[in-house]
């Protein structure tokens, strides 16, 4: 059971489980990187790699057979228009979520704006609002259910967020757009607003998806289910959580057919190749909260060491020994790494080498790791991190500090642990502990009685370990993926013979809503249906967010044409 949150005694509150800082996914790093890697002068091409068969081959596209408006989303300039105003209105509308947040039954106020945005949704989506139901989870959770006609048939589940990340009203100036405008530039086709790519671009997408297949008179035979939380940007303490519940109470473990969330874009390799990069995996987290009881007494007779001089010997000593780097044959990086490996002409022939034939290879495999460890853009995908983010201790200059604690936040390795994670955190508090010679105190059990000088504690909190690596064979996959194919093949690149996509998996080093969902499926795929722009990187989270106004209708017609395979496809 995740614990909330508990900030270390004087510390200012703040979100965990972010899942990413400012940009939307790690993977864009890793794309971004390829076309100017350059490894010991090697050259960029090289006919004579060997390559121990392809890995990253094209998926058979997905038709459904009943598509009544897939043309109509992605050409149709009236239905354009009228999907751009309505995403434009629900930028209009808002929904900023902070770090800490009041339960909802004590304080509905504090969250007019969602009520406001329901309104909204109500609006603009009648269909959807008569023929589904619509239920409240913890005041401002939305679920919608959609009843298949074969109650048989484990439900398919669309995940998405109300909540936005607040707008720093000190660069609200530097907006090329108001940041809640909605404003539509139609000489870039592209929507202003925070929001727009994170993440009411697929929560309006999905209404918008079914309010088109009831217009058109669409049955489904497997049931429908859209969850939508409100504080994800906060870690989803008190949307997500309780949704996570509320959902598992009623469909069991294992009860759905597949969970969609927010997660990879089709990124743009080089020019006409395409790979789709749906997250199949995420890493763990842990806070490593320590702290150093000390003594008082008057700075004009100090120890040899105060509190906090301890606490800087084992931050120094953690991050001189950061963790092993490793890439195990599971990891989703390896599929976005190979299908880059086997269709760019940028790699540098050692790179490419290694990542085809690290699987094989271990000679291949450990120059993979070098290669990867050796640019800090992307190097702690393959390994656990570590970063000190909180420090408090001392109170007046003439006074020695009592007490000094900090805080080292961990994104687990998709092959480590918590445990492992602690355990390694652990051993350098006892090195440290017996080096100054202080006790030690780990998750309420004193290991080593405290000295005359004191005790150094740890405790681990928010503890997450790595997310299950969802299945990429089998027919649940293949329709997924056979769906991304086709509508991107068949669809946005429609009379463009020339591109190429090449469905594959990415990994995330945060977390998103669906940590909460795990027991209902290992079918979870984080995907966004956009071709997401280079500057989204920039954007995200920060000033001057948008998107393309394709990236909506995209998204639009994905899950329309899901829907139906997974239907059509039991």
């Amino acid at each position: 059971m995740l614990r909330d949150y508990k900030p270390l005694a004087g510390s200012s509150q703040r979100r965990g489980f972010p899942k990413r800082n400012v940009i939307v996914m790690a993977l864009f790093l890793v794309l971004l990187a390829i076309g100017t890697y350059q490894l010991q002068g090697k050259s960029n091409r090289d006919a004579n790699v060997s390559i121990r068969g392809g890995r990253c081959n094209k998926i058979d596209p997905l038709a459904p057979s009943f598509d009544a408006s897939i043309e109509k989303i992605l050409e149709d300039s009236d239905f354009k228009s009228a999907a751009i105003e309505r995403l434009s209105k629900a930028i209009q509308i808002p929904t900023e979520i902070q770090d800490v947040n009041p339960m909802p039954a004590d304080n509905l106020e504090y969250y007019a704006k969602f009520f406001e945005f329901h309104a909204y949704l109500e609006k603009s989506f009648p269909l959807v609002h008569k023929h589904l139901s619509v239920e409240k989870v913890n005041e401002v959770g939305l679920v919608y259910s959609w009843a298949g006609k074969d109650d048989s048939l484990k439900p398919v589940l669309f995940m998405a967020h109300q909540d936005v990340v607040p707008v720093n009203r000190a660069t609200v100036s530097q907006w090329d757009h108001p940041p809640f405008s909605g404003y539509y530039d139609s000489e870039s086709d592209t929507l202003w607003g925070r929001g727009t790519a994170d993440c009411k671009n697929l929560l309006i997408a999905e209404l918008a998806a079914v309010e088109l297949l009831l217009e058109d008179g669409y049955e489904p035979v497997r049931s429908v289910v859209l969850s939508f939380g409100f504080d994800e940007e906060s870690s989803g303490v008190l949307g997500a959580k309780y949704l996570g519940k509320f959902l598992h109470e009623r469909y069991g473990d294992d009860g759905l057919y597949a969970i969609v969330d927010e997660g990879g874009p089709v990124v743009e390799l080089e020019e006409n190749v395409y790979i789709a990069t749906p997250i199949t995996g995420e890493k763990g987290y842990v806070d490593s909260e320590i702290t150093i009881h000390g003594v008082g007494g008057h700075s004009s007779v100090p120890p040899d060491h105060t509190t906090i001089g301890v606490a800087a010997a084992l931050i120094s000593t953690m991050e001189s020994r950061p963790f092993d780097s490793t890439i195990g044959s599971e990891n989703p990086l390896y599929g976005l790494l190979t299908c880059a490996a086997e269709h760019s002409n940028k790699l540098p022939s050692a790179f490419k080498s290694a990542i085809l034939n690290s699987k094989d290879d271990p000679k291949e495999k450990q120059k993979l790791v070098n290669f990867i460890s050796q640019d800090a853009r992307f190097k702690d995908l393959i390994k656990t991190s570590q970063a000190a983010d909180i420090i408090n201790g001392g109170v007046k200059a003439n006074a020695l500090p009592e007490v000094t604690s900090f805080l080292v936040n961990h994104r687990i390795e998709l092959q480590s642990s918590v445990n492992a994670t602690l355990e390694r955190d652990l051993a350098i508090v006892k090195e440290i502990a017996h080096h100054y010679g202080y006790g030690v105190k780990y998750e309420e059990q004193l290991l080593a009685p405290a000295t005359e000088l004191g005790y150094i504690e740890l405790r681990g909190s928010r503890k997450l370990e790595p997310a299950p690596i969802s299945p990429t064979h089998g027919p649940v996959w293949d329709v997924f993926a056979g769906t991304i194919q086709n509508v991107f093949e068949k669809g946005v690149f429609i009379g463009d013979d020339e591109k190429e996509l090449y469905v594959t998996t990415a990994l995330f080093s945060g977390n998103t809503d669906t940590k909460y969902y795990w027991p209902l499926t290992k079918n979870i795929y984080r995907f966004f249906p956009m071709i997401g722009p280079s500057y989204l990187l920039k954007t995200v989270h920060s000033v001057n967010e948008h998107i393309p106004a394709s990236a909506h209708l995209s998204a639009i017609a994905f899950i329309y044409e899901y829907i139906v395979n997974t239907s059509e496809n039991v």
